[in-house]
């Protein structure tokens, strides 16, 4: 009878309606953003994500529900460098007056993206600087503080808690920063070959060279592989990285020319610090 008694229990548990969220909503371009929220935030705001996993932010279309939480938010955290946020800015301003947009890209020095280096091509239709700030330490940091200024301007009344979160934040990337350093300090071979071009400002950061297969946004010429694979050959890199998104057959292709292999990265992924250390670990196990 008691048994009977608790599924009862449970049924009838299952069957009460949730609860609301009251918390205040803060929406966020890409899931690496929403670990720095959380890091400054803690659980004191619910955060809504626009690009969801397995989805590319360089070509996103924002969906009818996603505009119905834009509506509700009080922030939007930009990186500002991608094409899809300056696409849905103009209906915003329709549903939602009140919203403050941040860009998070705000003193960072942009790397210019691979259209820009290419004669020939519409530019209109590409982003004009490499969006993937994200990913290294140095603008991860101005990020950060992008990101608590925002938080501190929307929502005073949290601020001490967030400038508290916010200094442990910053010790975290700078203790991940000297990290990286340490596992690199013994790469004899500085080049990273990658299907899409993501990891420029770690790059930069790292005194490595990134060289792309994709070019221009676009899958690679014959002419472009051959070049790759030549390049590949003189330099001796037999790892070729891509995002996990992405379709893998380029690269494998490349890595049966050169008897090499292909390594999966995942950029977008929500542990920023957990994927900025594995990208490190992987760079560093290149012979």
């Amino acid at each position: 009878m008691k048994k009977y008694l608790y599924i009862i229990v449970l049924v009838l548990a299952a069957c009460q309606p949730k609860q609301k969220d009251a918390r205040e909503l803060v929406t966020v371009s890409i899931l690496p953003q929403k670990y720095f929220v959380d890091q400054i935030a803690g659980d004191l705001l619910q955060v809504n994500v626009l690009v969801p996993p397995g989805s590319s932010p360089h070509n996103y279309s924002i969906l009818p529900s996603q505009m119905k939480d834009m509506a509700k938010s009080k922030v939007w955290l930009q990186i500002g460098l991608l094409t899809f946020e300056d696409a849905i800015g103009d209906k915003l301003s329709d549903i939602n007056k009140d919203l403050t947009i941040i860009n998070c890209s705000e003193e960072i020095d942009p790397i210019a993206g691979s259209e820009c280096e290419e004669e020939g091509h519409d530019h209109a239709h590409h982003e004009a600087y490499d969006p993937h700030i994200w990913l290294a330490p140095a603008e991860s940091k101005i990020i950060a503080q992008n990101t608590l200024k925002a938080l501190k301007a929307g929502f005073p009344q949290h601020a001490t808690i967030f400038d508290t979160n916010y200094e442990r934040l910053i010790s975290k990337i700078d203790s991940i920063s000297a990290l990286i350093d340490q596992k690199l300090a013994s790469l004899t071979n500085r080049n990273i070959l990658i299907f899409h071009p993501a990891l420029g400002y770690y790059a930069r950061q790292f005194a490595l060279t990134q060289t792309a297969l994709e070019l221009d946004g676009k899958e690679p010429s014959p002419k472009h592989m051959k070049s790759i694979v030549d390049l590949a050959r003189e330099q001796n890199i037999r790892v070729i990285f891509i995002q996990k998104e992405f379709d893998a057959e380029n690269a494998q292709q490349l890595a049966r020319e050169l008897d090499g292999e292909v390594v999966i990265i995942d950029p977008l992924d929500y542990d920023w610090e957990k994927q900025l250390l594995d990208i490190t670990d992987k760079i560093a196990a290149q012979k």
